[in-house]
């Protein structure tokens, strides 16, 4: 599950689309129920009264009693099924843009080269993660991670890197991203299946041994992919557009029924329920094939939505670039 993508990744396409985009002001703090599955609850900041929120661009949950979120200054919080813990920090060398944990052992942070790993009590020392930066791509690493021995991150110049349990290694490029479309997501099912999605439209899958690209309807300014397993996947566009995969082709699915704000995060509990966060702090959810209209979570104003992630059907947790989160349960 992932978590996936901070808004700050996208601006230099962001900004032109939001000239023709109208986004959806949402003004109420109260919990909101969605029809099909359940109710959000209000947002909450969780770092202590008097101190400025940070932005928070990832958070991951492998159960409903726990999640990992990072933020742009370096810090982690956790979720223990009831609260979120204060900001604490978590790496020295700066912001946070992803988080991917298989469980409440095991969770891995990336800033923009280098890699944490957290045990459950304590973060580690950072580690070099790929190859440096070069130009105005190479940054801002995403990550996926099947077990505490397999993990794959990302960066926006479509390069990959693999943990296996103790090192970083076998770098491959699988796309060529630019500064205003670069490589922007990946989610893997298993060690034998990922998925790597691009502003360009691109689409590269792994098969345990090599990548390959694989053939999209067209739709351009992909942002988010998450893939619950080998024969499903959704990738959504920043436009409110999504492809869905049967475990052999794409197929553009139906589009969001309200359109006007951006379309951020995208996370599968399963093959039939999809949650999808937007910039005006919203959440529309696909449900076998429908979408249902989007409700108002966050409420932070503009480019709110950052990263959402569901452990279940029943249980999921959203946070924003204004440092805001709230849970969803079913």
């Amino acid at each position: 599950m992932l978590r996936r993508h901070p808004a700050h990744m996208v601006a230099a396409f962001v900004a032109a689309l939001a000239l023709v985009l109208t986004l959806v002001a949402c003004g109420s703090s109260t919990p909101t129920t969605n029809a099909v599955t359940g109710t959000w609850s209000a947002a909450v900041h969780p770092e202590p009264s008097g101190q400025a929120s940070t932005a928070m661009y990832g958070v991951s949950c492998p159960t409903s009693t726990f999640c990992a979120a990072v933020d742009g200054g370096g810090n982690a919080l956790e979720w223990n099924g009831t609260t979120w813990s204060a900001p604490a920090s978590a790496t020295p060398d700066g912001a946070f843009n992803s988080v991917s944990c298989t469980s409440p052992t095991f969770c891995v942070a990336l800033s923009s080269q280098e890699a944490v790993t957290f045990d459950g009590h304590t973060w580690s020392a950072p580690v070099a993660v790929g190859p440096a930066p070069s130009g105005p791509t190479g940054g801002q690493y995403q990550v996926s991670c099947v077990s505490s021995t397999f993990c794959v991150s990302v960066n926006t110049a479509g390069v990959v890197s693999v943990w296996d349990g103790t090192t970083w290694g076998h770098d491959a490029v699988v796309d060529q991203g630019t500064a205003a479309k670069p490589v922007q997501n990946i989610s893997c099912a298993t060690p034998q299946f990922c998925v790597v999605v691009s502003a360009t439209g691109n689409i590269a899958t792994y098969n345990g041994r090599a990548w390959a690209r694989q053939a999209s309807p067209g739709q351009s300014l992909l942002h988010s992919v998450s893939c619950p397993t080998p024969t499903f996947c959704m990738a959504a566009d920043l436009t409110g557009h999504a492809l869905v995969f049967d475990g052999s082709s794409w197929k553009a699915a139906l589009p969001l029924s309200d359109a006007g704000a951006l379309t951020y995060s995208v996370s599968c509990p399963s093959a039939s329920i999809c949650m999808v966060a937007r910039s005006d702090g919203s959440v529309a959810t696909w449900h076998s094939g429908v979408w249902e209209p989007s409700v108002p979570v966050l409420h932070d104003g503009m480019l709110s939505a950052a990263d959402i992630s569901c452990a279940s059907t029943m249980f999921c947790a959203l946070v924003s670039s204004a440092g805001s989160a709230a849970t969803f349960r079913g």
